[in-house]
C-alpha cells in the first residue's frame, strides 16, 4: 500500500510540472510571437529610411574637406553610416598604394580596432578584395569560412562570416557630363549582415551607390591633400635654400618671403607675406630692383652688400617677371645669392696667379742671371771654385722651379678627380727627415734644426718622394713663418694604434689665427697681413699626399707662439678601390 501511495504521490508531481511548463511555454511562444512582430514592424520602419539614407552619404561626400583632421572624422561618418545602412557589424575601406601594389585598410573603420587595421593589407591582385578592385565588379561571400577566394587568416583575425566586397571607382566627367574615364582607388568592405542574415541584391544597389559617395570623398581629400602635400614641400624647400626668395605680385604685395630673405631686409617671414613690398623691403636698391621689374618686365642683376651679423656680405640680386598661363606678367620674383665665398675665392685665385708668377720669376731671373755671368766670362775671370759655387746656385733654383711645377700638376690632378700615384716601396722616415735638415740649412743661418726619434721607429711602405715633399714642405713652412730664426723640432715616432709612423714639425713662429685652421688646408689659403710670398697651395697639396697615403694631419697653434703640425702615416696605404 505504501509503494502505491508513493508512486501516485510523484505522479501528481509531474502532473503538476507538467502543467507549469505548458503554462511556461505558452508565455515563451507569446514572447517570440511578439519579437517577430516587433522585428517585421522594425524593419517595415527601416525600409523607407535605408532608401533614403544615400542621399545623406552623398552629402557627406559634397562638404569640402580642408584638413587631415577633417578627412578622418568625414571617412568616420562614412564607414559608420554604411556600416548602419547596410546592417554591417564592420565596415573598413582599402586604397590601392601604387608603390606597394597593395590594397591597404585605412583609419578610421567600424567594428575594427585600429591594430586590426594596421595588419589588414592584400596585394591587388590576390584574395576577394583583389579580384572586386580588378574586375571592378561587386562580390558577395555568404560562407567566408568555406569559400576558397578568401584569406583565412583574415576570416579567424576579424571573425568574418560573410562579406560584401564593392569596387571604389572614381569617374572622371568633360563638361557634357559624359564619363571620359574611370580610376579604380580601391574597395569597400563590410562583414558580418546582422540578425544572422546574408547580404542581398538589395545590400548590393545599396552599396554601390554609397561606394560612389565614398569615392567621391576620397578623390576629393587627395586631390587637396596632394596639393598640401606640394605646398609643404615648396614652403620646405624655399626655407631650407641658402639664398634669399622674395616674391611680388602685380599689386605690389608681398605673396613669398623666405627666412634667408626675411633676415636680410630685416622683417620677419611670418609677416612680410601680404605687405606692400615698399613698406616691407627697407633696403633701397631691392626696392628699385622691385619697382623696375614690376615696372618693365625686365629681368635684373646687381650685386648688393648686405651687413649679416658682424661683417659684410656680398650678395647678387636677380630679379625677373612671374608670368601667368597667357604670358601676361602677374609680378616678380626677387633671389638674393650670398657670393661672398665666391667673392674670395675668385681674388684667391687672382692672388694666386700673381704669387705663381713671382714664384717663377724668382729662380728664372737668378737662373738667367748666373748664366748670363758665366756666359760673359770669355777670360776666365772667375776661377772653379766660384764658377761650381753659381752652378749650384742654378741647380737649387732648378730644383725650386721642379717642385713648383710638381705641385701645380698635383693640383690640376685633384681638381680632374684623378688619385695621386704612388711608386710603393719600404721608407725610412727618419732618414728623409736629416736629409731635408741638411737642405734646409744650405738656406737660412737663424734656425736650429733638430731631428727627435722616439723609441723604435717601423719602416712603413709609401712613395719617397711624396713623402720627402710633405716633410719639405712642412720644414720649408716652419721656416718661412718664423722669420726671427729659432727652434724648428721635427719629431718621429711609432703610431701605437695603426702601427704605422706619427711625425710633428714644431716652430717658434708667428703662428696662426685661430678663425684661420679650419680652413687651412684648403687651396689658396694664405693669412692675411703676412708678408710671406707663396702660392698657398702648399698645405693643400700636403693633406692630398698625406690622405692618399690613408693617413691624415692636423695642426696646434697659437698667436706668437708658433705652430705644430702633425699628421700620421699608416704602415702602408689602404688597397686601391676596383
Amino acid at each position: 500500500m505504501r509503494e502505491a501511495v508513493d508512486w501516485k504521490t510523484k505522479y501528481r508531481e509531474l502532473e503538476a510540472e507538467y502543467e507549469k511548463l505548458l503554462a511556461e511555454n505558452k508565455v515563451l511562444k507569446d514572447t517570440i510571437e511578439n519579437l517577430r512582430e516587433r522585428v517585421e514592424e522594425l524593419k517595415k520602419q527601416e525600409r523607407p529610411v535605408v532608401s533614403q539614407a544615400p542621399s545623406t552619404v552623398v552629402e557627406e561626400a559634397a562638404a569640402p574637406i580642408t584638413t587631415i583632421e577633417e578627412l578622418r572624422d568625414t571617412l568616420k561618418r562614412l564607414v559608420t553610416k554604411i556600416a548602419m545602412i547596410l546592417q554591417a557589424e564592420k565596415c573598413v575601406i582599402k586604397l590601392y598604394d601604387k608603390e606597394t601594389g597593395e590594397l591597404v585598410a585605412q583609419p578610421p573603420a567600424f567594428g575594427m580596432s585600429d591594430e586590426e587595421v594596421k595588419v589588414y593589407r592584400t596585394r591587388a591582385t590576390q584574395g576577394v578584395s583583389g579580384e572586386a578592385f580588378m574586375s571592378g565588379q561587386p562580390i558577395v561571400i555568404n560562407d567566408a569560412l568555406s569559400d576558397p577566394r578568401t584569406s583565412k587568416e583574415f576570416v579567424g583575425l576579424l571573425g568574418i562570416r560573410n562579406s560584401l566586397t564593392i569596387p571604389l571607382i572614381v569617374e572622371r566627367r568633360d563638361e557634357d557630363g559624359r564619363v571620359v574615364d574611370k580610376i579604380r582607388v580601391g574597395v569597400l568592405k563590410v562583414f558580418n549582415k546582422r540578425y544572422g542574415g546574408n547580404f542581398t541584391d538589395e545590400d548590393v544597389r545599396l552599396g554601390l551607390v554609397l561606394a560612389r559617395s565614398a569615392a567621391s570623398v576620397i578623390a576629393q581629400a587627395r586631390l587637396y591633400l596632394e596639393a598640401l602635400e606640394e605646398k609643404r614641400q615648396l614652403e620646405a624647400t624655399l626655407e631650407s635654400m641658402l639664398v634669399g626668395v622674395l616674391a611680388v605680385n602685380n599689386k605690389g604685395r608681398i605673396t613669398v618671403l623666405n627666412q634667408v630673405a626675411a633676415q636680410l631686409l630685416g622683417t620677419p617671414s611670418e609677416n612680410g607675406v601680404g605687405t606692400d613690398y615698399k613698406e616691407t623691403v627697407k633696403d633701397e636698391k631691392v626696392r628699385d630692383l622691385i619697382r623696375r621689374t614690376l615696372e618693365n618686365g625686365e629681368e635684373i642683376v646687381e650685386e648688393l652688400v648686405f651687413n649679416v651679423g658682424t661683417s659684410e656680405r656680398y650678395f647678387q640680386a636677380q630679379t625677373a617677371p612671374i608670368r601667368g598661363d597667357n604670358n601676361e606678367m602677374i609680378g616678380q620674383v626677387t633671389i638674393l645669392s650670398d657670393v661672398t665665398e665666391l667673392k674670395r675665392l675668385d681674388q684667391m685665385k687672382t692672388d694666386f696667379v700673381s704669387h705663381v708668377s713671382h714664384e717663377l720669376r724668382t729662380p728664372l731671373t737668378s737662373i738667367k742671371g748666373f748664366v748670363a755671368t758665366l756666359l760673359a766670362d770669355t777670360e776666365g775671370y772667375y776661377d772653379l771654385e766660384t764658377r761650381r759655387e753659381f752652378l749650384q746656385i742654378i741647380d737649387q733654383e732648378c730644383d725650386r722651379l721642379t717642385r713648383l711645377i710638381n705641385d701645380l700638376l698635383n693640383l690640376s690632378r685633384i681638381e680632374a678627380g684623378r688619385a695621386l700615384e704612388l711608386i710603393l716601396k719600404p721608407v725610412n722616415v727618419a732618414e728623409i727627415a736629416r736629409k731635408i735638415v741638411e737642405i734646409q740649412k744650405n738656406y737660412t743661418s737663424k734656425h736650429q734644426f733638430i731631428v727627435e726619434v722616439k723609441g723604435s721607429v717601423p719602416t712603413i711602405v709609401a712613395d719617397e718622394d711624396k713623402v720627402d715633399q710633405i716633410l719639405t714642405n712642412l720644414v720649408g713652412n716652419a721656416v718661412k713663418y718664423s722669420p726671427d730664426g729659432g727652434e724648428v723640432r721635427i719629431t718621429i715616432e711609432e703610431e701605437p694604434e695603426t702601427g704605422g709612423v706619427l711625425i710633428a714639425v714644431k716652430d717658434q713662429g708667428i703662428g696662426i689665427p685661430k678663425d684661420v685652421i679650419p680652413r687651412l688646408f684648403q687651396r689658396f689659403t694664405r693669412v692675411e697681413g703676412r708678408r710671406v710670398v707663396g702660392t698657398g697651395l702648399g698645405l693643400y697639396l700636403t693633406r692630398h699626399l698625406i690622405e692618399a697615403h690613408g693617413g691624415k694631419i692636423w695642426v696646434e697653434s697659437e698667436e706668437g707662439k708658433g705652430s705644430t703640425f702633425y699628421f700620421i702615416l699608416p704602415p702602408a696605404p689602404p688597397p686601391k678601390e676596383e
